[in-house]
């Protein structure tokens, strides 16, 4: 046996070699650079092309180029497989930004072509003089200025090929084994033994054909047959896959043509591989491949009714889920899962997110209520410092919901972490190689194997690279036979996986319980990068729930019409702009560019329909021409600050509420502002506008170096900062004794890895305060509001600040106008407040999480910077603040230091990431009591979705002056969506506690009901409620979410 390894090793070398034994060079080619597509490629045109050899060079950055040729096969090539071979000089580099194909043979789409699937089979009994059109439809990809077009006419010899991948697989298992292992000489053994067998004197001969016959059946009776399957082996359930982001160093419109390339070649390798099973999610890859490739779609659902093809995962794309809102992630589910099942008639089961960059606590919830059993990823294994302790564990969220997850632990055996690269010991990845080393790997990472014998393995190339190939599938073959020393793996779809682990495992006392967040400790940058759409994110998805909650109002008061196909367009692209490369900001320029048009057009198309809605229903409101209608799109009834435009003819306008005239301020020009209080949930209230004879006289103090209203004090040091802040009413100082609020400080912001993702701890080395103040000056002191501006200048930059108290609302607005020109900078405002605590309160997606603030362990230290919605508390007992925001989610709090993220301005893959216009608020709330009953909930709310005020135009109407469509007696409780049913015309009210509080209450609304339904949140499964005319009694769990559907009485 000595040296036997090694001499296996070179004779599956030159037996390599003589998989291809013959082969013809491709010359003579036809080029054109077009960026048009073609859709009947039989009937091209090409005499007008340029001639092309295949000796010339071609490429460019983001170009596209078409290829044609005839080749005659020759006639030495009479009854042998030919195949057609494209060699480009990028193989053995990355696949997502290098070149890529599809291939036409006579007129067909045959496949993708990629660095990884470089030749398709043309005939497995070839004629000699047949003729081929070819015809290549290429992308360069990135920086690709020389590549070549080197392309060739092979004779595949089958009989070698599979002799070959006989041999390989268990010797590629054998090389991970100890030499002294039974397994591992068993296979040198009988490897050597069938090698014996081949006379290779005379490669290609009829000796050597009679000798591999005699080696094949060898190797096939003394090792498959004899020696393969006969052990108890852990099972690696295997399923194709191709993760394609959907846009990320490359725009959607070249995702479009990545997922035709990609989803052709599964649909081709399946021709060859009969046992080969795919899955793919996200349906917004499959709408691309329907518009675009409508014969490849429908092969798509020829393979799914065959059961080869699983059309899985929940979301319309795999969404970032530290950002999107609560109700986002509902319609991410509400529009994945029915496109599935319209398209495919298939129900998900599984959320399948493998790359998404940290998973919100109330997912679970959101998860059980939409249908979705099972959840998959492998992203928190690559956390920079603590691994999971668990691969298979049941998630339990903020509600006590649980959900079966599994971590795909696929990854090379005995491979440690690289120095310098950007894999832990214990990364893992969902793009496996389907190979001895990756299922080996797997098990030996997985982590409860007293637990199960089984995990998935989902293998293949993605972004554009194709997916399964070739080589993985033979390789599949033979490890599926029981390889010694190897898991066996079987073919699969991940929900049948999942129906075995769930069988195993559902009974077990070993199955482990993950309870809150999973956090990943990595990517943290991505809470604040690319501000711009994180701010039109936030805006978009209020804007969007507002307009659905006026429209039903409009449609149930006045008969209007409600804008569905509108609004579920405008859905979906606010859904697609929510893929976890587009919203945490790691794409590249042009990603923003296409977004940033997106947003605009959706929200401007919101506005002009929301205002249509409001016009309407404040033209039929019975009160006189000239009322103020003020609409409240929230569940809270104020205070909050509104403005309108005075009508031309009033020259000193007042405002009354009732028989009493408030307070009401000129901003600029006719705009006036008011505080409107007592606005119904879910309703409007009306004011009325007419001539006064009070004044605007100012009800604060306000000055450059001090402001002060019946709540506060804030006083101001000569950098602008807040140096005191004394609460009046609790008769104490907000900030810690000693240091300044308000105290904006720049960081270097060059991490190690990857720039617009990454926040490394290390980034507070190095700062500097941004204090250069140009200008203070107060430009507002009337009787609503009083604000100081302070300007701050910054390198290339330009920081202003409005700094707004308010007589009846208290709180601390800070306004931030910014006009950034910096790069590799990360910015934090700081508030160091004087409470007494260790941990703090997060709000997320439909409730709220508490995170520690100190560093006592390695998981506590990892999350030095941490993702929150629209605020966060910081509380002793009796007193605590508050900071809310309108658009921003990265936060660091450090003992009782809030350190809210505003800018960062990386370099890669956007060199002008964030270097432009930002305006965005954020709020010091300080209150008495907890943040529950200080009503930190509806303050948040209010800031982040203001009321409207609209002014009546015309005179009386038959519409009451006040009016609630919607409101609830529990003020834990948020009434958060409003909407139209997805499938029927009831009014949905989809509403959530947020107290941690078991509680019953009563649901008004405003209009007759007929019946009422609770249902999950596809609005499917219907429990009848109990119900009045105008009221619904209902219980609530703590961070429970509810969803009803409401019949009205015509």
């Amino acid at each position: 046996m000595v040296l036997m390894k090694e001499r296996i090793g070179k004779m599956l070398e030159y037996l390599k070699d003589q998989i291809y034994p013959d082969r013809e060079p491709v010359q003579a080619y036809k080029m054109l650079k077009t960026c048009e597509k073609f859709e009947n490629v039989a009937e091209l045109d090409t005499s007008s092309w340029e001639d092309f050899s295949g000796d010339q060079i071609w490429g460019g950055h983001r170009e596209y180029y078409w290829f044609a040729t005839k080749v005659r096969l020759p006639e030495r090539f009479q009854g042998k497989t030919v195949v057609y071979e494209l060699i480009t000089g990028r193989e053995g580099e990355w696949d997502a930004t290098n070149p890529q194909f599809s291939i036409y043979v006579n007129g067909k789409r045959i496949q993708g072509l990629d660095v990884n699937h470089r030749e398709i089979v043309l005939t497995e009994k070839a004629e000699g003089g047949e003729e081929y059109s070819i015809v290549l439809s290429a992308f360069t990809g990135d920086q690709n200025f020389s590549l070549k077009l080197d392309s060739s006419l092979k004779v595949l010899d089958r009989k070698t090929e599979k002799y070959f991948y006989d041999l390989s697989v268990p010797y590629e298992t054998a090389r991970l084994l100890n030499p002294q292992d039974q397994a591992y000489i068993t296979i040198i053994q009988a490897l050597n033994e069938s090698l014996n067998l081949l006379d290779m004197r005379r490669e290609g001969s009829k000796d050597y054909y009679q000798s591999l016959e005699k080696a094949q059946d060898y190797i096939t009776k003394e090792f498959y047959e004899k020696h393969c399957g006969k052990e108890q082996a852990p099972v690696a359930f295997c399923v194709g896959h191709t993760h394609i982001d959907c846009a990320w160093l490359w725009t959607l419109k070249v995702t479009e043509d990545k997922a035709v390339r990609s989803f052709s070649t599964v649909l081709n390798l399946m021709k060859e591989y009969p046992e080969y099973i795919f899955m793919s999610s996200q349906p917004q890859l499959y709408l691309y491949v329907k518009k675009n490739a409508p014969e490849v779609y429908a092969e798509i659902k020829e393979r799914v009714k065959e059961g080869r093809w699983e059309p899985e995962g929940g979301m319309f794309v795999e969404a970032d889920c530290n950002l999107a809102s609560g109700e986002s992630l509902v319609r991410q589910f509400i529009y994945g899962k029915r496109f599935f099942r319209e398209e495919f008639g298939k129900d998900n089961k599984i959320l399948w997110l493998p790359d998404v960059f940290g998973y919100s606590a109330a997912l679970p919830q959101i998860m059980e209520k939409c249908g979705i059993q099972y959840f998959m990823t492998t992203k928190i294994s690559w956390n920079e410092f603590n691994k999971m302790p668990y691969d298979t564990f049941m998630w339990e969220g903020i509600d006590g919901t649980r959900i079966l997850t599994h971590f795909v632990p696929t990854r090379d055996y005995n491979k440690g972490a690289v120095e310098g690269g950007t894999e832990t010991e214990h990364f893992t990845t969902y793009n496996g190689y389907l190979n001895p080393s990756q299922i080996k790997g797997g098990w030996a990472r997985y982590s409860q194997k007293e637990l199960n014998q089984e995990y998935l393995c989902s293998f293949g190339y993605g972004d554009g690279g194709g997916g399964p190939t070739r080589d993985m599938l033979e390789n599949q073959r033979r490890m599926s036979r029981g390889i010694p020393g190897c898991p066996v793996t079987r073919m699969s779809t991940s929900e049948e996986f999942f129906q075995v682990l769930d069988q195993e495992t559902k009974e077990s006392q070993y199955l482990p319980l993950w309870v809150g967040e999973l956090y990943l400790e990595y990517h943290r940058g991505t809470y604040t990068s690319m501000a711009r759409n994180k701010r039109y994110n936030r805006k978009s998805e209020l804007a969007y729930q507002s307009e659905e909650t006026y429209a039903m109002m409009d449609k149930l008061l006045l008969g209007g019409e409600y804008p569905k196909e509108e609004l579920q367009e405008g859905w979906q692209e606010i859904l697609l702009n929510q893929f976890h490369d587009i919203l945490p900001g790691s794409s590249i320029k042009e990603v923003y560019e296409d977004s940033q048009q997106s947003y605009e057009k959706i929200l401007e198309d919101s506005r002009r329909r929301t205002e249509n809605s409001l016009r309407n229903l404040t033209a039929h409101i019975d009160a006189p021409q000239h009322s103020v209608a003020v609409f409240n799109p929230n569940s809270f009834e104020g205070p909050g600050i509104v403005s309108f435009e005075c009508p031309e003819a009033m020259e000193n306008p007042g405002v009354w509420d009732g028989e009493k005239e408030i307070p009401l301020q000129n901003t600029e020009g006719r705009t006036y502002i008011f505080t409107a209080q007592g606005v119904p949930s879910k309703g409007y209230k009306t004011y009325m506008l007419k001539e006064s004879g009070s004044s605007e006289a100012p009800s604060m103090d306000i000055h450059t170096g001090y402001m002060e209203n019946d709540y506060f004090r804030i006083e101001y040091n000569e950098k602008g900062q807040f140096s005191r802040i004394w609460d009046k009413k609790a008769q104490r100082e907000v900030l810690k004794e000693g240091q300044a609020g308000n105290v904006i400080v720049s960081y270097e912001d060059r991490p190690h890895n990857y720039d617009a993702w990454d926040l490394n701890n290390y980034y507070r080395e190095k700062s500097w305060e941004i204090d250069d103040v140009s200008s203070i000056e107060v430009t507002e002191n009337g009787p609503v509001r009083g604000c100081v501006r302070i300007a701050r200048k910054y390198l290339d930059s330009l920081i202003v600040q409005d700094i707004y108290i308010y007589r009846d609302i208290p709180r601390i607005d800070i306004a931030n106008h910014i006009d950034w020109r910096e790069h590799q900078i990360f910015v934090k405002d700081h508030f160091p407040v004087d409470v007494h605590t260790n941990e703090a309160v997060f709000d997320i997606q439909f409730g709220n999480v508490k995170r520690n603030t100190h560093e006592n362990t390695s998981w506590d230290f990892a999350k030095f910077e941490v993702c929150h919605h629209k605020w966060l508390d910081v509380s002793e007992e009796g007193y605590g603040v508050s900071v809310l925001n309108d658009c921003k989610y990265g936060v660091s709090v450090r003992g009782t230091d809030i350190g809210l993220s505003m800018l960062k301005s990386g370099i890669y893959p956007n060199p002008e990431a964030d270097q432009e216009h930002h305006e965005f608020v954020y709020s010091i709330f300080p209150h008495r009591g907890s943040w529950k009953e200080s009503g930190t909930v509806a303050q948040a709310y209010e800031l982040n979705n203001p009321m409207k005020a609209v002014v009546k135009e015309n005179q009386g109407g038959s519409l009451k002056e006040s009016y609630s469509l919607l409101k609830t007696d529990l003020e834990n409780v948020v009434i958060e969506t409003v909407k139209m049913g997805e499938e029927d015309e009831t009014l949905v009210v989809r509403l959530y506690e947020c107290f941690n509080k078991r509680d019953r209450g009563t649901l008004f609304c405003g209009e007759e009901i007929q019946d009422v339904f609770q249902c999950n949140m596809l609005e499917q499964e219907e429990v009848p409620v109990e119900h009045t005319d105008h009221e619904i009694s209902f219980s609530v769990k703590p961070f429970e979410i509810k969803t009803f559907k409401i019949r009205l009485k015509n």
